[in-house]
């Protein structure tokens, strides 16, 4: 059973915000190669965060509107998913201080945080698991 309350508001919203994110970070990408001024790096490079500010904020005020079943249910979801997020976050990042693996960028941590979030769906879907 999927529970996750449907919106159509919150699906285009989510949509643009993740347009935004992504659009940012190619961007940022492309104005390091072609010497795009300092501070519009800097003001760029704050989109991407508002953008997970604004989609939390959305995604918390859908759910407030759901029944309480339907909140706990995306509530383990989202703390499964949070909780591998950190733990591979956190493993990765002492991986990279202490056995030279590569280093990769933190935003990585938000779209891997939906990742996880959508695969732990069908497998946390009910408030007895």
């Amino acid at each position: 059973m999927f529970t996750w309350p449907k919106s159509r508001f919150y699906g285009l919203s989510a949509v643009t915000l993740w347009v935004l994110f992504l659009a940012s970070i190619f961007g940022l990408e492309w104005g390091r190669h072609t010497g795009m001024p300092m501070h519009l790096i800097w003001v760029l490079s704050a989109v991407p965060g508002i953008t997970v500010i604004i989609q939390f904020i959305l995604a918390y005020q859908l759910i407030a509107r759901q029944d309480e079943f339907a909140r706990g249910v995306t509530a383990k979801r989202m703390i499964v998913a949070g909780g591998i997020t950190l733990a591979l976050v956190t493993g990765w990042s002492v991986a990279e201080q202490y056995a030279n693996v590569p280093a990769i960028p933190m935003w990585l941590a938000y779209p891997l945080f939906w990742s996880f979030f959508a695969i732990v769906t069908p497998i946390v879907s009910d408030s007895l698991h």
